[in-house]
């Protein structure tokens, strides 16, 4: 998959290229639909290019429909991922891959390669980082992509403090502690600040790995657990989630299908609070763009930090959708696609856009001539 600089990067390649887009939903449960991928790319592609008059992009589309109607890799079927995607040009195949998740089947003949559906797919890059904690030890795992890969391990120091096994009760207690309290004592403190100097070593790691957009899964022993998420710095509040299920000694599968779990968790908790709060925001006329007309014109402004398209609106509505993507993605803005509840909220209460600001944006009425043009263009051709 492309990250998202390369996605990026590749629109403002292809900006000013027409383009052959098409995505498929290619996931099948029947062995004899593994090749229906096939017909319908090609319905799509006849139908993406039914209403083109000049000979000349005539001429381009059918070089750059060749290059699909074979297209290398191929989707994959039942045997692969649920979606695929392909960008070609009059110059041949400029990017074809499997796509995580299912998408909207579209097929779209344009300048600049269609991304608004493939910012869905994005993220599926952040990684989850797996930590599984003991008191002496704490391993760090990596799952991106349905595969789960070892980082490093943390360790403590073995040796107990000298003589804890034989120390005295202080001779000032009226009421003497049983034999070895103290010394039990003191190894647990001593225990306890070791892992403290290992959590902090595993605290500036895992921020590194983590970095701005990953979720954290902490498992293993439950006590020493809730220590290490202490540990962890207060920016990766709402992207850690400590587990009860995750034992210190878990399997690959174990911790893939928790990582899974918890991705699809801290995902959904996030799209609400982000969508909530710029809801609140753009009622209370704050930094914050709510609905179609006033996204538009805080694009036109330049002053969209973070836009947030649902996926019920790249599919109802491709090129409004496609429009703010491009823009927002134009003036480096942040693009998320919030599902499950966010995204049913999104669409309820903000036509299924908004956006948080970087600065205010008088309100001054009605859409103008280009928020219009944006409005009524034609939708994408869909097989």
């Amino acid at each position: 998959m492309l990250t998202p600089k390369e996605l990026g990067e590749m629109w403002r390649d292809l900006a000013h290229t027409q383009v052959l887009s098409v995505y498929l939903d290619t996931r099948v449960t029947d062995p004899a639909m593994r090749d229906a991928w096939r017909p319908a790319l090609l319905t799509a592609i006849r139908a993406a290019g039914a209403h083109i008059t000049d000979p000349e992009e005539r001429g381009r589309f059918d070089q750059a429909a060749a290059v699909l109607r074979d297209p290398s890799p191929a989707p994959g079927g039942m045997w692969s991922a649920p979606g695929w995607v392909a960008f070609a040009t009059a110059d041949g195949l400029r990017y074809a891959a499997d796509l995580p998740v299912r998408p909207t089947s579209l097929c779209v003949w344009r300048e600049g390669p269609v991304i608004a559906p493939y910012v869905r797919a994005l993220k599926q890059h952040r990684p989850v980082i797996v930590a599984l904690v003991e008191s002496r030890a704490i391993r760090l795992f990596r799952y991106a992509k349905g595969a789960i890969q070892p980082i490093e391990e943390f360790t403590t120091p073995s040796e107990e403090p000298s003589g804890a096994g034989s120390a005295a009760p202080p001779r000032a207690s009226s009421a003497p502690s049983a034999r070895g309290a103290v010394g039990t004592e003191a190894v647990a403190r001593h225990r306890l600040a070791a892992f403290q100097r290992m959590a902090t070593a595993f605290a500036g790691r895992v921020d590194a790995l983590a970095g701005e957009a990953g979720w954290v899964l902490i498992g293993g022993s439950t006590e020493w657990a809730h220590h290490a998420h202490e540990a962890l710095g207060k920016h990766l509040d709402g992207r850690v989630l400590v587990s009860s299920t995750l034992h210190h000694d878990a399997a690959d599968a174990d911790m893939k299908r928790e990582a899974t779990d918890a991705a699809t968790e801290l995902r959904g908790a996030h799209g609400r609070v982000i969508v909530n709060q710029l809801l609140d925001r753009g009622n209370g006329h704050a930094r914050a763009a709510v609905g179609a007309t006033a996204v538009q014109r805080a694009l036109r402004a330049s002053a969209v930090d973070l836009l947030l398209v649902s996926p019920e609106l790249i599919r109802a509505d491709e090129a409004l959708a496609e429009n703010a993507v491009r823009a927002a993605i134009g003036q480096g803005a942040t693009v998320e696609v919030p599902s499950g509840d966010a995204a049913a909220k999104l669409d309820g209460a903000a036509q299924g856009i908004a956006a948080r600001l970087r600065f205010p944006v008088e309100d001054v009425g009605g859409p103008d001539e280009d928020e219009e043009a944006v409005l009524a263009a034609p939708t994408a051709q869909r097989p």
